[in-house]
């Protein structure tokens, strides 16, 4: 009797001892299966270009969302806006190089389709932030709507700036057939139709000494422009220049974009108003996408990330925001 309750007794605890050993694996290795199971993706950003204080301020809120996400980002951009045809080769670079998604902001936005074809084909995310693209196999469109943006800068010509019929307005634009500067400019039209505004307007390809030499040619043949509006800050600060130049200062400016240098122009009383993107958002939200798209998890297919008018009454607390984001 007594032999059984001593082999009850050591079974009993042979038994308890494995439990115990199974509880103890199964808690210990899952924090280890999440860890290793926790991929650190590699994302390629490609911008218009790099060297504009606009696409710093999407490159800082991109950096951000990587930090908080655990991933990389790595940024291209060519020297200027209209070379294109390297934006393009670039794209192309990343699909051979394996990258986990491509964030995009397309300068030509028919040229570009190729090259993000080919990553699709690779099945490699892309996510298109600032600029759209008639490619249906995007996972997303990140950025202000430019139509709209442009309207809102139509409508304040319009209460503020005491236009009227048969006036003429310059429009200051960037590269011909990029899909932003489209809009930008096709809203601001809208919302002044009903004004019949002769409307005058030249692309400076978002190039500031080239916004001079065009607003200086846009004066010269006509000296009674009322207004200008220039669908980037860069246009705008080179419009602003060529008004001092010409001694036309009186001649109102609506910059488009919102960054420090045309936030601090009108301040400094060279602009009339702005039309302010929310660039830090767009960076921010577009590694967001990507990060979510790798992750299995549904994405929206449109992501306004919204615009504002900027007066001299609330251009202070801009700036501070924006210094912010840049960490002055």
């Amino acid at each position: 009797m007594k032999y059984y309750k001593y082999l009850l007794l050591v079974t009993t605890v042979f038994i308890l001892a494995i439990l115990s050993a199974c509880s103890s694996n199964n808690s210990a290795s899952s924090p280890k299966q999440d860890s290793d199971s926790k991929e650190r993706y590699k994302f390629g950003v490609v911008l218009m270009t790099l060297n504009s204080e606009y696409w710093k301020i999407v490159m800082s809120g991109a950096k951000d969302a990587a930090k908080e996400l655990g991933v990389d980002v790595q940024f291209f951009g060519p020297p200027e806006e209209s070379q294109y045809d390297q934006q393009n080769k670039m794209v192309e670079d990343l699909v051979t190089s394996g990258a986990d998604a491509i964030i995009v902001a397309p300068s030509q936005a028919e040229a570009i389709l190729p090259a993000l074809s080919t990553a699709t084909q690779k099945d490699i995310p892309v996510i298109l932030a600032d600029a759209d693209a008639k490619f249906e196999n995007k996972v997303s469109f990140i950025g202000t709507e430019n139509f709209k943006a442009g309207k809102l800068g139509g409508e304040f010509a319009s209460k503020q700036l005491n236009l009227k019929n048969g006036d003429k307005v310059a429009i200051i634009r960037g590269q011909l057939g990029s899909k932003t500067h489209d809009d930008r400019t096709n809203g601001f039209k809208q919302a002044l139709k009903d004004k019949n505004i002769n409307f005058i307007i030249q692309d400076a390809q978002s190039d500031r000494l080239k916004a001079v030499n065009v607003m200086e040619n846009i004066l010269t043949a006509n000296s009674d422009v009322k207004a200008v509006f220039a669908t980037s800050d860069e246009m705008a600060l080179g419009a602003s220049k060529a008004l001092e130049n010409k001694k036309k200062t009186e001649i109102p400016i609506l910059g488009f974009d919102g960054t420090p240098n045309g936030l601090d122009a009108l301040k400094n009383g060279k602009l009339t108003a702005e039309i302010a993107q929310k660039p830090y958002q767009i960076g921010y939200s577009a590694v967001e996408a990507a990060y979510k798209t790798k992750q299995g998890k549904r994405v929206e297919k449109r992501i306004d990330t919204g615009a504002s008018v900027i007066t001299e009454k609330n251009v202070k607390e801009e700036i501070e925001k924006i210094n912010g984001y840049l960490g002055k």
